[in-house]
């Protein structure tokens, strides 16, 4: 089977790159995104960021992402079909979110109060994006707020191999979001039964794993 050059993994939104690296297989890459501060809190800015990584790198790509980080790879993924082997979507954005941001903060409260979520990983996001909170917030709103069905068809018509993953307990990127994303990718569809909501892979980080490597491949070759 034919190994992509290059494996990269794209954090949530306010997470850093460390906080997966316990469930990231061997050979993949997790990349630390732009603080809200440095990209005035553009999503545009964060999909001219991950478009510059895949272009100073030679080779196929496959990537992955979470959340805000999903979105992030189908807009990539839309850029340089050419370039994409493959995507895997842990609960992507990319379409609009119900749920209200006051509500998922108060979670995240909850999680890291209950020790699920590193306390130090928690204190370093918060602090970086209390460094610019408007900034923080514009990109909280389009994140949550944001419609890429053209990127998503864009995906499909090139015929990248997708696997979109929703869990059972995400109150965040639900089930359903998922399955119309994965529908709109042309995706194949996984659902996981965890519990821990849109941060399930903090306690399942062998399984987090197992996703990223257990996923369709293309042939594409340079």
């Amino acid at each position: 089977m034919h190994t992509p050059s290059h494996s990269l993994f794209i954090p949530g939104y306010g997470a850093s790159a460390r906080l997966y690296l316990p469930g990231l297989p061997e050979g993949w890459t997790a990349l630390q995104p732009p603080s809200p501060r440095r990209t005035a809190g553009l999503l545009d800015a964060y999909r001219r960021w991950i478009v510059g990584e895949i272009d100073a790198r030679r080779g196929p790509i496959e990537l992955a992402g979470h959340s805000m980080g999903g979105a992030l790879a189908i807009l990539a993924a839309a850029a340089r079909p050419e370039r994409v082997e493959r995507l895997v979507l842990v609960s992507p954005a990319g379409l609009p979110l119900r749920k209200p941001m006051r509500t998922s903060l108060l979670e995240f409260g909850v999680q890291v109060a209950a020790g699920h979520y590193p306390r130090s990983e928690a204190a370093r996001s918060t602090r970086a994006l209390l460094r610019a909170p408007a900034d923080a917030r514009r990109l909280a709103k389009a994140v949550h707020q944001a419609d890429i069905t053209a990127e998503m068809n864009a995906v499909r018509s090139a015929g990248i191999p997708t696997t979109v993953i929703a869990c059972l307990s995400d109150t965040l990127v639900t089930v359903r979001h998922c399955r119309v994303a994965a529908d709109q990718l042309g995706a194949e569809y996984r659902e996981l039964s965890l519990p821990g909501g849109h941060m399930w892979m903090l306690r399942a980080w062998e399984r987090f794993g197992a996703v990223l490597l257990d996923s369709p491949r293309s042939t594409l070759t340079v």
